[in-house]
Protein backbone atom coordinates (compact mmCIF):
# COMPACT_ATOMS: atom_id res chain seq x y z
CA UNK A 1 0.00 0.00 0.00
CA UNK A 2 1.55 3.29 -1.10
CA UNK A 3 1.68 6.28 1.21
CA UNK A 4 0.13 9.59 0.24
CA UNK A 5 1.81 12.94 0.59
CA UNK A 6 1.88 14.38 4.13
CA UNK A 7 -1.34 16.24 4.89
CA UNK A 8 -3.44 14.44 2.28
CA UNK A 9 -6.64 12.73 3.31
CA UNK A 10 -9.19 10.55 1.58
CA UNK A 11 -10.84 7.16 1.32
CA UNK A 12 -11.63 4.43 -1.16
CA UNK A 13 -13.02 0.92 -1.39
CA UNK A 14 -11.34 -2.32 -2.35
CA UNK A 15 -12.62 -5.76 -3.26
CA UNK A 16 -12.48 -8.50 -0.66
CA UNK A 17 -13.95 -11.94 -1.46
CA UNK A 18 -17.73 -11.61 -0.85
CA UNK A 19 -17.35 -8.53 1.38
CA UNK A 20 -16.44 -4.88 0.84
CA UNK A 21 -13.23 -3.28 2.02
CA UNK A 22 -12.74 0.37 2.85
CA UNK A 23 -9.46 2.20 3.08
CA UNK A 24 -8.95 5.59 4.70
CA UNK A 25 -5.98 7.86 5.25
CA UNK A 26 -5.21 11.22 6.76
CA UNK A 27 -2.80 13.34 8.78
CA UNK A 28 -3.67 12.14 12.26
CA UNK A 29 -6.27 9.97 13.91
CA UNK A 30 -9.04 12.59 13.74
CA UNK A 31 -8.79 12.82 9.96
CA UNK A 32 -8.52 9.03 9.72
CA UNK A 33 -11.73 8.54 11.74
CA UNK A 34 -13.58 11.13 9.64
CA UNK A 35 -12.46 9.57 6.36
CA UNK A 36 -13.30 6.05 7.53
CA UNK A 37 -16.83 7.20 8.43
CA UNK A 38 -17.18 8.78 4.98
CA UNK A 39 -15.99 5.57 3.34
CA UNK A 40 -18.54 3.55 5.33
CA UNK A 41 -21.32 5.97 4.33
CA UNK A 42 -20.34 5.57 0.67
CA UNK A 43 -20.26 1.79 1.02
CA UNK A 44 -23.85 1.83 2.35
CA UNK A 45 -25.43 4.60 0.27
CA UNK A 46 -25.12 6.58 -2.92
CA UNK A 47 -24.23 9.69 -0.93
CA UNK A 48 -25.06 11.99 -3.86
CA UNK A 49 -28.73 11.27 -3.04
CA UNK A 50 -28.33 12.48 0.57
CA UNK A 51 -28.39 16.11 1.72
CA UNK A 52 -26.67 17.43 4.84
CA UNK A 53 -29.80 18.84 6.49
CA UNK A 54 -29.50 17.17 9.91
CA UNK A 55 -26.86 16.06 12.39
CA UNK A 56 -26.50 13.35 15.00
CA UNK A 57 -24.08 13.38 17.91
CA UNK A 58 -21.94 10.26 18.22
CA UNK A 59 -19.55 8.92 20.81
CA UNK A 60 -17.56 5.72 21.18
CA UNK A 61 -15.01 4.18 23.51
CA UNK A 62 -12.14 1.77 22.98
CA UNK A 63 -8.83 0.94 24.62
CA UNK A 64 -6.68 0.77 21.48
CA UNK A 65 -7.00 3.04 18.40
CA UNK A 66 -8.21 0.09 16.30
CA UNK A 67 -10.91 -0.82 18.83
CA UNK A 68 -11.94 2.83 19.07
CA UNK A 69 -12.19 3.14 15.27
CA UNK A 70 -14.38 0.02 15.03
CA UNK A 71 -16.65 1.37 17.79
CA UNK A 72 -16.87 4.72 15.94
CA UNK A 73 -17.82 3.01 12.69
CA UNK A 74 -20.36 0.84 14.50
CA UNK A 75 -22.00 4.08 15.65
CA UNK A 76 -22.23 5.22 12.00
CA UNK A 77 -23.73 1.86 11.05
CA UNK A 78 -26.20 2.04 13.97
CA UNK A 79 -27.28 5.55 12.92
CA UNK A 80 -28.23 4.14 9.52
CA UNK A 81 -29.65 0.77 10.55
CA UNK A 82 -31.11 1.61 13.96
CA UNK A 83 -32.04 5.27 13.66
CA UNK A 84 -32.91 5.49 9.93
CA UNK A 85 -30.35 8.26 9.45
CA UNK A 86 -28.66 8.51 6.05
CA UNK A 87 -25.07 9.65 6.75
CA UNK A 88 -22.82 11.52 4.36
CA UNK A 89 -19.81 12.39 6.50
CA UNK A 90 -18.62 12.74 10.08
CA UNK A 91 -16.61 15.25 12.04
CA UNK A 92 -14.51 14.33 15.07
CA UNK A 93 -15.00 16.91 17.81
CA UNK A 94 -12.74 15.26 20.40
CA UNK A 95 -10.44 12.25 20.48
CA UNK A 96 -8.48 11.43 23.64
CA UNK A 97 -8.03 8.82 26.36
CA UNK A 98 -9.90 6.04 24.57
CA UNK A 99 -12.93 8.15 23.69
CA UNK A 100 -14.07 9.79 20.49
CA UNK A 101 -17.01 12.16 20.12
CA UNK A 102 -18.28 13.80 16.99
CA UNK A 103 -21.06 14.76 14.66
CA UNK A 104 -22.62 12.77 11.83
CA UNK A 105 -24.02 14.81 8.93
CA UNK A 106 -26.88 13.66 6.69
CA UNK A 107 -30.66 13.43 6.86
CA UNK A 108 -33.47 11.03 7.79
CA UNK A 109 -33.40 8.00 5.49
CA UNK A 110 -36.06 8.11 2.77
CA UNK A 111 -36.18 4.93 0.65
CA UNK A 112 -37.92 6.84 -2.15
CA UNK A 113 -34.96 9.25 -2.48
CA UNK A 114 -31.90 7.47 -1.10
CA UNK A 115 -30.23 4.69 -3.05
CA UNK A 116 -28.66 1.91 -0.96
CA UNK A 117 -25.32 0.62 -2.27
CA UNK A 118 -24.90 -2.39 0.00
CA UNK A 119 -26.43 -3.81 3.15
CA UNK A 120 -23.58 -3.74 5.65
CA UNK A 121 -24.10 -6.24 8.46
CA UNK A 122 -21.00 -5.46 10.50
CA UNK A 123 -17.64 -3.75 10.65
CA UNK A 124 -15.01 -6.45 11.20
CA UNK A 125 -11.57 -6.70 12.76
CA UNK A 126 -10.39 -8.92 9.88
CA UNK A 127 -6.86 -7.79 8.98
CA UNK A 128 -7.38 -4.47 10.79
CA UNK A 129 -4.39 -2.36 11.69
CA UNK A 130 -3.78 1.36 11.73
CA UNK A 131 -0.44 2.11 10.10
CA UNK A 132 1.57 5.28 10.72
CA UNK A 133 4.27 6.84 8.57
CA UNK A 134 5.62 10.43 8.60
CA UNK A 135 2.55 11.80 10.40
CA UNK A 136 0.15 10.01 8.07
CA UNK A 137 -2.29 7.35 9.27
CA UNK A 138 -3.83 4.66 7.06
CA UNK A 139 -6.28 1.83 7.70
CA UNK A 140 -7.98 -0.94 5.75
CA UNK A 141 -11.23 -2.37 7.12
CA UNK A 142 -13.43 -5.20 5.87
CA UNK A 143 -17.20 -4.77 6.02
CA UNK A 144 -19.43 -7.84 6.31
CA UNK A 145 -22.18 -7.52 3.67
Amino acid sequence: MAWNEPGERGHDTFEHTADIGIEAWGPGLEALFEEAAGALAEAMLIVDTVEETDTLSMAAQGEEPEELLIAWLEEVLFAFEGQDFAPVRARVDSLADGEVAGTLFGEPFDPTRHAVSAVVKAVTYHGLSIERHNGQHRVRIVLDV
